[in-house]
């Protein structure tokens, strides 16, 4: 028992220590706390009274910025803001957003307020030096005006002199009038003869015309008509230079004419260019005018020289247009047995004409014929050892074909040529060792010349363009 209540004391006495040593610690706690707390009164009392002492210099700094401004210690911040902005309106809309402050804004007034000056006083010198000027000015207008003045009188005085001695000529015109007056009447009537004396003329003009007239219907009526179906020239020879071997013909840069271009040349007398007898040929060298060109005498025939008023004609070239011609067969133009079609379609270019259908491959005809075709030149038939004889000679038969049917007119290599005059290059052989068989080629059996196409009898000509031909 008496074990008991100590070990209960016991655990009493541990408990009132316990809770001592906790009082003890809760004091000891509640003493830093209240410490810090102290501290920290302190130091939010020190800043306040800092913050207290700031906020006093910076209201003195900003009434100090308000009185150097011009406004009163008690005017508000919206006030103070309000009249700034009223000022840079006013002073500062000139300059930028940059300089619209009171320092910068002062300083620009400052320096337009010198420029100002400046120029103040740069214009009260001119003004100065413009009276000054103002003053000679009205000096130099009153001698003016005083010379001005006597001259005003002089021309006056010249004036009525004049004046008396223009009454005088007028006097004397009018005398002068009165006499071309009668003179004028005379040459009236002098004229009025001349007119009757002219009239009786021209009816007896007019008579004898008449009389020609039917003089020239009976010459006309015993003559024979031309033949409609005459090929016309090109053109004339209007001048012969034998010595050099040169013609001037009539036609040139007007007649869309180019050198190179070659003509036949027939006598004068012939109408008919086909039918006449060619005295030889010309190439054209220089155009010299619009209806001016020169020529160099290619061919001619010493016994029957060319003369001036001798007709030149050419089946390729036209008077402003092209000329148009097909090819059929193997052109063979200088006789060494190979077909020279380019350089016949060069001859034809080079006299403004144009080919306008040719053997194409495998008997094909290139281009095509048609109405206004002059001409289908037939060179040589193709034999059956020609290098492509079979499409040639459909082509041959193709384009003869087609002629016949349009009415185009076919003619040979050599007529063609003969036509434009055009002479192939002699060439030279060497004899000796070093010649060559190829020198010596066979002779051609000639040329195969094919029916004419068009049919009847030898009078008609077949039908063709003659304003263009």
């Amino acid at each position: 028992m008496a074990s008991r209540e100590n070990t209960t004391l016991q655990g009493v006495v541990i408990a009132l220590v316990l809770l001592l040593l906790l009082l003890f610690v809760g004091l000891f706690l509640l003493n830093n706390e209240r410490a810090k707390q102290e501290a920290r009164a302190n130091d939010a009392t020190q800043q306040a009274q800092t913050a207290q002492t700031s906020l006093g210099e910076l209201q003195a700094e900003a009434n100090s910025y308000k009185t150097w401004m011009g406004f009163g210690e008690d005017d508000t911040l919206d006030t103070v803001k309000k009249s700034f902005e009223d000022d840079m309106t006013k002073y500062g809309a000139t300059f930028d957003e940059g300089s619209r402050f009171y320092s910068p804004l002062l300083a620009n007034l400052a320096k337009e307020n010198r420029a100002l000056a400046t120029s103040e006083a740069t214009a009260k010198s001119e003004k100065k030096d413009l009276q000054e000027k103002l003053l000679a000015t009205e000096k130099e207008k009153d001698l003016q005006i005083e010379k001005f003045s006597k001259q005003m009188q002089q021309n006056q005085e010249d004036s009525a002199s004049e004046r008396n001695k223009f009454e005088q000529d007028r006097n004397k015109m009018n005398a002068e009038k009165e006499k071309l007056s009668q003179q004028l009447a005379e040459q009236r009537l002098q004229i009025d003869k001349v007119n009757a004396d002219s009239a009786a003329a021209a009816k007896k003009q007019q008579e004898d015309v008449a009389d020609m007239a039917q003089d020239i219907e009976i010459l006309r009526g015993n003559q024979l008509d031309p033949d409609p179906f005459a090929q016309p020239e090109d053109g004339l020879i209007s001048w012969v230079n034998q010595k050099e071997g040169k013609v001037w013909i009539n036609i040139g840069e007007a007649d869309a004419l180019r050198p190179q271009v070659t003509f036949s040349v027939y006598s004068g007398d012939e109408a008919d260019a086909l039918k006449a007898d060619t005295k030889g040929s010309i190439e054209v060298t220089k155009i010299l005018s619009p209806h001016l060109a020169e020529a160099q005498i290619t061919n001619d025939v010493p016994t029957r020289p060319l003369m001036e008023g001798d007709k030149i004609y050419s089946q390729v070239w036209n008077r402003g247009r092209q000329v148009g011609f097909a090819l059929a067969g193997i052109m063979d133009m200088d006789g060494d047995e190979k077909s020279d079609i380019d350089e016949l379609k060069s001859v034809i270019a080079l006299n403004n004409g144009k080919v306008d259908a040719q053997p194409g491959a495998n008997g094909a005809v290139d281009g095509q014929m048609t109405v206004d075709t002059r001409y289908l030149i037939l060179g040589k038939f193709p034999e059956s050892s020609a290098p492509d004889a079979e499409g040639l000679q459909k082509a041959w038969q193709n384009m003869t074909e087609s002629a016949d049917q349009l009415g185009i007119e076919t003619i040979t290599l050599d007529e063609f040529l003969n036509l434009m005059g055009w002479k192939a290059d002699r060439k030279t052989v060497n004899l000796g060792r070093t010649a060559r068989p190829d020198d010596f080629p066979a002779v051609a059996p000639g040329d195969y010349k094919p029916p004419r196409t068009v049919t009847g009898s030898s009078e008609f000509r077949p039908r063709k363009p003659q304003p263009t031909y």
